[in-house]
């Protein structure tokens, strides 16, 4: 049977007589050559591949009910059904696939994406692990692990990677995957061994010389680890990615000693080199927030979640980990981490006209992307701080939303973003102080907007206040968020995975010492009394 030719004709009925009528014609012919279950499945592989997922459907169906055996057929019907929507018939499928074949990639990857999708994270990362054969390739390692951390399960991932390196113990990446996993957790010192191992393999892994100063607050410049960052810093091409990190490292090791003047040379270098690197305009930022300020607010979606949602934004390194690092010590507060779905649903919604479906759509999937799988909370936390650029369609999305805006001193904000390498291209403001000040001057500007017009309760939170009347904001935060007392964890608890460039401090006891934090640089970074003021107001 030539399933080619058979495609090719109802590409070509579809034309003349809609999909109905060219299905029509396509199953007559293919039951009158005598299909095997082979040429079933090939005939529902190619309509769905020309996108026609409803009699892809149907043929799939009407060939299980002549080879009901038929694994692939199946298969393809649950992307089929996963196309049109048909989430529960798509999952019952796919599960009838892997119950008789476990380690069927396809079914798996679907499923698992599928149940991703609906923010069903542990179901998800569940499905990825019990699909991995018993010898898993190099790549079948990688893809696993890849799901596993957008499954956010820091720890199952870093249980993963331990798997992997019995197998492969002298795979750089791993350790890598490794070593940042740990770090996540804050395990640091475990850390610090598989990121020595991967750098050792692998000097070009830049994120490594950043992970490894962030793992440890350094004592003096005779460490091993400072050492190892020191000659990485000064041996590697400084126009380089990894040579780059090294240098961010390597100032952060000498600030940590109080090595300050030598410091601000490695900054200079490593911004100076960053800031090509990058694509980010304080006009066009300018553009953007006169844009949000000026357009209509997207109409509300009505929806019962089942929960608070609430929103910790505010400028990069003002608080916001710390802030929600605390709210989650509450036993009916979950902390979701910087989600990145607000950005890219926003993007979804203004880029489509905000029509109905979209919306309705935007606002289904963040829900569920915040309430997930895991026990239930009366109050959900999204702490990416860089939110603030879309609250007005948050509002819309998120019935009962609350937002905490914190706040911190403009001079120490600005050399705290202006000593990371950021990971994320939406940070590309952040390698020269007077990008750094356009953009909180646009922050400011928004919030400003926001606070006056959206129907959301606001917080501002100083960060001052924070370090130095910890109980009393915490407090202030309960009652801003309707959380009952409770017994909450002690000061020295922390969060399940950080991801942030907060990951030590975070961990550490609230102390008020990075108040005046900026003071020591300021003799040799004139730039930054000259270029950013005491305050943003």
């Amino acid at each position: 049977m030539d399933s080619s030719a058979l495609l090719t004709t109802f590409r070509g009925d579809s034309q003349r007589l809609g999909v109905g009528g060219a299905y029509d014609n396509l199953l007559r012919a293919l039951l009158a050559a005598l299909p095997r279950a082979d040429d079933w499945s090939a005939l529902v592989q190619g309509l769905l591949q020309q996108q026609a997922a409803g009699a892809a459907i149907a043929l799939a169906e009407q060939g299980l009910q002549r080879h009901p055996e038929q694994i692939e057929l199946r298969y393809l019907l649950g992307n089929g059904l996963r196309m049109v929507d048909e989430r529960h018939a798509a999952e019952r499928e796919l599960r009838a696939v892997l119950a008789v074949q476990p380690t069927h990639a396809g079914a798996a990857a679907s499923l698992a994406h599928l149940l991703r999708s609906e923010g069903r994270l542990q179901a998800a990362a569940q499905v990825a692990l019990d699909s991995l054969p018993a010898l898993p390739t190099d790549a079948q390692w990688r893809d696993a692990l890849a799901f596993m951390r957008e499954c956010d399960d820091a720890r199952a991932a870093l249980d993963l990677t331990r798997r992997a390196l019995r197998q492969m113990p002298e795979d750089g990446g791993m350790h890598a995957a490794a070593g940042e996993l740990a770090l996540e957790l804050g395990r640091f010192e475990q850390a610090r061994v598989h990121l020595r191992r991967a750098l050792a393999m692998q000097p070009q892994f830049a994120s490594g010389w950043l992970r490894l100063a962030a793992a440890h607050r350094f004592q003096q410049l005779d460490e091993a680890d400072a050492r190892l960052i020191e000659r990485a810093a000064h041996a590697s091409d400084p126009s380089s990615e990894a040579g780059i990190a090294a240098r961010f490292a390597w100032a952060k090791v000498l600030a940590d000693v109080g090595a300050f003047d030598q410091a601000v040379p490695q900054l200079r270098a490593a911004n100076a080199a960053m800031r090509p690197r990058v694509e980010w305009s304080a006009r066009g930022f300018d553009a953007f927030v006169q844009r949000q300020i000026v357009q209509p607010a997207p109409p509300p979606q009505a929806q019962r979640l089942g929960f608070a949602p609430v929103l910790i934004v505010g400028l990069p390194r003002t608080g916001t980990t710390l802030t929600a690092s605390l709210l989650a010590r509450h036993p009916e507060v979950r902390n979701r981490g910087e989600l990145n779905w607000l950005a890219q649903l926003a993007l979804h919604v203004e880029t489509g006209g905000r029509q109905v479906a979209q919306m309705r759509e935007s606002a289904t999937l963040y829900a569920a992307q915040l309430r997930r799988d895991d026990a239930p909370a009366r109050v959900i936390v999204d702490k990416n701080p860089l939110n603030f650029r879309h609250l007005g369609m948050a509002a819309a999305l998120l019935p009962g939303l609350r937002v905490i805006h914190c706040q911190r001193g403009a001079r120490a904000t600005a050399l705290s973003i202006y000593r990371q390498m950021f990971a994320h291209e939406d940070n590309g403001y952040a390698y020269d102080f007077a990008d750094i000040a356009a953009f909180a001057r646009g922050e400011a500007r928004l919030m400003r907007h926001w606070r006056a017009t959206l129907p959301v309760p606001f917080y501002a939170l100083d960060y001052t206040r924070l370090v130095s009347d910890t109980d009393a904001v915490l407090a202030e935060l309960h009652a801003f968020l309707d959380l009952p007392e409770a017994a909450v964890g002690a000061a020295s608890t922390a969060p399940e995975s950080i991801r942030t460039a907060s990951v030590w401090q975070a961990r550490q006891k609230v102390h008020r010492d990075a108040l005046d934090a900026w003071k020591p640089w300021a003799p040799y970074l004139p730039e930054l009394l000259d270029t950013i003021p005491e305050s943003w107001a």
